[in-house]
């Protein structure tokens, strides 16, 4: 890898954040990241955007499945609505993502906040919604579309934008990873579950439902929303009529964790070679980052 900034992060994480992460499911760090990672993320990522095959449009999806409102929004400014866009893996093919997600300061954080010795990457992905974007997140946990199981399983969401509940930042359910239940994963744009999945089906959660403990952090490059892989989260859309939001999300597992091969789940190319119950260890498409 070429020259990079610091692995090093630019504060301590403090015990507080820690205790909130623990007993929230979810904990907020701002000012944690040197912002030249994401401005080389940043630059990376509109190199991608030229190439349109290498994200999903999850507005087309949520148009195909006929189970959103019409993507065609009119917004106070009265332009067209956007599009929400996903991308996976990055990582794998290009330098600035790897880095990011193998020789960034997200490795030793989430170390500290899972109090494990060893930490692997499982993926990353990229999420954009444009301005005018109407496709809420669906809410939903981040293990039941993981081959794999433990304790020490995590989500970091890091803002390439500064994000609010206008533009669609997430919404977490405080302390939901504490039921140890695995929904259904569902279609990400709308609740309904996948076909030929286990479990149960997700209720369907309203970002603005008053009667939860629903919490949501506005964020800005720099910072970065730590969640475990329990935690149940879903967002808006982009209701402004200029701001974009990117987010790139990193997701790691760490000691004890296994594989679980879950029916119905998308699975990797590795993934055909795993069988249930064997321990995770450093592999090419699933390296150790941290230990």
């Amino acid at each position: 890898m070429g020259s990079f900034p610091s692995s090093d992060p630019l504060r301590s994480i403090t015990q507080a954040e820690i205790s909130s992460f623990l007993l929230d499911g979810v904990v907020h760090l701002p000012e944690i990241v040197n912002k030249d990672w994401l401005d080389l993320i940043d630059s990376a990522l509109k190199l991608m955007l030229t190439e349109p095959e290498m994200f999903a449009d999850l507005t087309a999806l949520g148009s195909d499945l006929n189970k959103t409102q019409d993507s065609t929004v009119l917004t106070d400014g009265g332009i067209k609505g956007g599009r929400f866009l996903s991308g996976v893996d990055h990582w794998k093919e290009d330098e600035i993502f790897a880095a990011f997600a193998k020789i960034s300061p997200l490795p030793s954080i989430v170390a500290e906040l899972m109090n494990s010795e060893k930490v692997y990457l499982y993926e990353d992905s990229v999420l954009i919604k444009e301005p005018g974007t109407a496709e809420r997140t669906a809410f939903h946990q981040d293990l039941s579309y993981f081959h794999i199981e433990g304790e020490n399983i995590c989500t970091v969401w890091a803002p390439l934008d500064d994000v609010d509940s206008e533009t669609g930042g997430v919404v977490y359910l405080r302390s939901s990873h504490k039921s140890n239940k695995v929904f259904k994963p569902n279609w990400f744009v709308v609740n309904e579950s996948l076909p030929g999945t286990e479990g149960m089906d997700l209720p369907d959660i309203e970002i603005s439902d008053e009667k939860l403990d629903l919490i949501q952090f506005n964020t800005k490059p720099g910072d970065l929303v730590v969640h475990h892989a329990l935690t149940l989260h879903g967002a808006g859309g982009n209701s402004s009529v200029s701001k974009q939001r990117r987010a790139v999300s990193v997701r790691y597992c760490g000691d004890d964790s296994t594989y679980k091969i879950r029916p119905g789940t998308p699975k990797k190319l590795h993934h055909e070679n795993m069988r249930t119950g064997e321990p995770v260890v450093d592999h090419p498409d699933c390296p150790l980052v941290w230990g």
